[in-house]
């Protein structure tokens, strides 16, 4: 390829990246109606996240972003696209001591990855967490390069921001511990490890503030939305992530970059003669970063499976930076030609979903709150079953009637706090009766999906419950999308 060519497609890739880190036209779904809710609503932050389950860094940069540019939707999904083009020059960064082509190859990857544009469209902390690792991942081998007081105050605060973001970012944080405690067992690498391991404790004991409020997250919060993990679910939807989604195009952009990513891994050098050398076991090279993937993705999926928790692909965040230097390499060991083709299937395939992801409804939300505002009346009752339908439906709503959500709350927000025995315990028959009776001859509004985890019973009863009692109209129907649910007005009898 010329290479005036060559720097032609190389600006289009960087063109398009940034543009799709700010282009999804679909409404806010229920975690990021939540992330605004929490940020902005009446309540203490360390109080709402008691209920929700998270640290506070990204909802405390959201409620600074919003008081800046305000709360719609581009708006609020602007701080993570900004955060995602961060992220990329830093992960250029830290590969260029790979060369030039491995850091050009992850450039253009990072540039085009549908999981960096996917969460770069989304109000959730995950853009942030991806960046913190990348800070981590170069600022930790800036410090063992050189260990200067200003190059480990930058490991102490990357350390200490990552604590704050997400509590997956604990098992990267731990994986880079135990990687810089092997590497001090090197000659000379004892005072650097010391110092190194120095920095970051610092940085872990910063949490020491929020410490109250995680133990009581940890006794009370979890993932009841979800079951349990298992190994080959984390496998494979790490794969989806990684590709974008769970459809055939994006599993086939994870199989594809996996499969880059091994050939980083085990490549003894470039291509010579269109033949690859590998070895058997990993790379010196790429040692420290397949470490710091495998050991924080492992550690993680090892304690979600023995405590029962529920893995997502987005958890995954904490391993993307060294997957797309792995796979960057990888595509740098092949040969001009083979580079230059697989790169461009790469790279034409991730921007290719990133733009189908973006014309995705991901929830109607707002669909339902344009419905309910423009019938409803002043002493109508709305129901939200589950609650998690609420955040993504009251974002929406102009109305100020009367909200009630299953099993407790007004669905501004989700109370996560001993979540399935709050459903279990609480009488749908009563709930569905009392907004019946409160509303009189007002309507009532009834908002619910099939499928959520442990509503289904529930749900149907107080639907049930309103129909022997109301005459149901139904105003809005269920699509098949990420977050659908329908809406039914049962007005007075």
């Amino acid at each position: 390829m010329p290479r005036s060519t060559g720097r032609v497609a190389v600006l289009l890739v960087i063109i398009t990246g940034i543009v799709l880190r700010f282009a999804t036209a679909s409404p806010l779904w229920l975690d990021e109606a939540l992330s605004v809710h929490i940020a902005t609503g009446d309540m203490s932050l360390a109080d709402a996240l008691r209920q929700d389950g998270h640290p506070a860094l990204f909802y405390l940069l959201l409620g600074w972003w919003i008081d800046v540019f305000g709360d719609g939707d581009t708006a609020v999904r602007a701080l993570s696209g900004v955060l995602s083009l961060i992220t990329v020059p830093v992960i250029w960064m830290a590969s260029r001591r790979h060369g030039p082509e491995t850091a050009i190859a992850t450039l253009l990857l990072a540039l085009s990855s549908p999981y960096l544009i996917r969460y770069a469209t989304e109000t959730r902390m995950y853009a942030l967490v991806v960046l913190v690792v990348a800070l981590g991942w170069w600022t930790l081998e800036a410090a063992w390069e050189q260990p200067t007081a200003r190059r480990l105050f930058g490991v102490a605060a990357v350390t200490a921001a990552a604590m704050h973001t997400h509590y997956w970012t604990f098992y990267a944080i731990a994986a880079a511990g135990l990687i810089v405690v092997v590497a001090g067992r090197r000659p000379h690498g004892r005072i650097k490890a010391v110092r190194l391991l120095g920095a970051m404790a610092a940085g872990v004991a910063t949490f020491v503030a929020w410490l109250e409020v995680f133990v009581d997250q940890l006794a009370e919060t979890g993932t009841p939305w979800a079951t349990r993990a298992r190994p080959t679910e984390i496998f494979i939807e790490t794969l989806q992530g990684i590709g974008g989604n769970n459809r055939f195009e994006g599993e086939s952009l994870g199989v594809l970059l996996g499969f880059v990513a091994v050939l980083g891994l085990l490549a003894i050098g470039p291509a010579r003669d269109k033949i690859l050398q590998v070895r058997s076991s990993i790379h010196p090279s790429v040692q420290v970063p397949a470490a710091a993937a495998g050991l924080g993705l492992g550690l993680g999926a090892a304690a979600a499976v023995a405590t029962g928790g529920a893995f997502e692909a987005r958890y995954a965040a904490i391993a993307i930076p060294f997957i797309l230097l792995l796979a960057g390499r990888g595509v740098a060991m092949l040969d001009t030609r083979a580079r230059v083709v697989v790169l461009t299937v790469l790279v034409l395939l991730g921007s290719a979903i990133s733009i189908d992801e973006a014309r995705r409804t991901r929830s109607q939300g707002e669909e339902v709150a344009g419905a309910i505002d423009a019938l409803v009346g002043p002493e109508d009752v709305i129901i939200f079953c589950p609650d998690q339908l609420g955040p993504a439906t009251t974002h929406y709503l102009d109305t100020e009637v009367e909200r009630r959500a299953f099993p407790s709350g007004d669905g501004f927000t989700v109370d996560w706090r001993n979540y399935l025995d709050r459903v279990a315990s609480t009488d749908a028959t009563a709930f569905a009766v009392d907004a019946h009776e409160t509303a009189g001859t007002g309507a009532v509004w009834f908002v619910s999906s099939p499928g959520y985890r442990g509503f289904d019973f529930p749900c149907g009863t107080i639907n049930a419950a309103l129909r022997e009692r109301r005459n149901p109209q139904n105003v809005v129907g269920l699509q098949e999308l990420f977050e659908g649910m329908f809406a039914i007005r049962y007005g007075a009898g």
